[in-house]
Parts: structure tokens; sequence; C-alpha cells
């Protein structure tokens, strides 16, 4: 009987460590790159200052989350991350039925992004549609800016997470 549940043991064992188990011992981040220079996103939306809040928070994830440091002059950084915002969207949720007003409203921004090598001109990472949300209830003194301000910071770290390595 031991030598039975010995011998199960050892192919589990062997079948796991043939699988990999989705451990790795690699860092998150690609060790060739050392520097980024962070463009200020632009904006199609005609609201004050989305893209400059966009990319200072950008900037602040990648000094925080990754070993990259921002460098200001594209030309003495090893790549360059750029995007657009392209929808700030804050449709009702719910309303109120006996007053006719919102209760529950969900900010939305979307934006696009490419993270450019610059010394070999390939795209390291690159999202068409990326967005992060946040909802607010003006019922309860929360405001349209303060849920802007969250899904903006939202929207930030998604991108910095994107440029980690692919798995």
């Amino acid at each position: 009987m031991t030598n039975t549940r010995c011998w199960i043991a050892l192919v589990a064992l062997s079948a796991l460590t043939a699988a990999g188990c989705g451990y790795t011992m690699e860092p998150l981040h690609r060790t060739d790159v050392h520097s980024v220079a962070v463009s200020i996103f632009s904006s199609k939306e005609f609201r004050r200052n989305l893209e400059f809040n966009l990319s200072e928070r950008v900037v602040k994830n990648i000094e925080l989350h990754t070993p990259y440091k921002v460098i200001h002059d594209p030309k003495r950084a090893d790549t360059e991350l750029r995007g657009e915002i392209i929808l700030l969207s804050a449709p009702v949720l719910t309303e109120s039925l006996q007053r006719d007003r919102p209760q529950d409203i969900e900010v939305t921004v979307t934006c696009w992004f490419e993270w450019k090598d610059l010394r070999t001109g390939a795209i390291l990472a690159r999202r068409e549609r990326i967005s992060a949300s946040a909802s607010y209830a003006p019922a309860i003194s929360e405001n349209q800016e303060s849920a802007t301000n969250l899904a903006m910071e939202r929207l930030a770290v998604k991108i910095v997470e994107a440029m980690e390595k692919e798995w």
C-alpha cells in the first residue's frame, strides 16, 4: 500500500513539474529597457487637463511599479510611451423615481496607447482601446471630478500593467 502511494505521489509531482504550474523566476518587466519617455497624452475630449492628469498618473505608476526610469527627453530614453484619450463618458446608472434625479453615475475613460523602442523602432506594447471606470452618487455629495480622478488612476495602472512582459 505504501509503495502505491509513493508511486502516485511521484507521478503527480512529475506531472506538476512538467506542466510548469504557471510560476516563473523571470522578472515581470523587460530587462533590455532602462528608461521611458512619457509624452503628454493627447485628448479628443473638450475637458480641461484630462491629458495632463492621465500623463502624470502614468509617470507616477511607472516610477512606483517598474524598474524603468522616466526621462523627459525622448532623445535620451530607450523607449517612448504615447497615447490619446478618445472618450470620457458619464452615463446615469440609476435614477431616483421620486425626484427624477440621477442616483449613480459611472465615469469611463477610454484611450489608446503605444510603447515603442526608440532604438529599434519595435512596438513593445499597444492597446487600441483600454478603459477604466469609477462611479459616484450625487445624493451623498460625490461629484464627477472625484470619479474622473479615480477612473484616471485605474486607467494609468492598467497602462503600466500592459507594459509587463507577456507570459
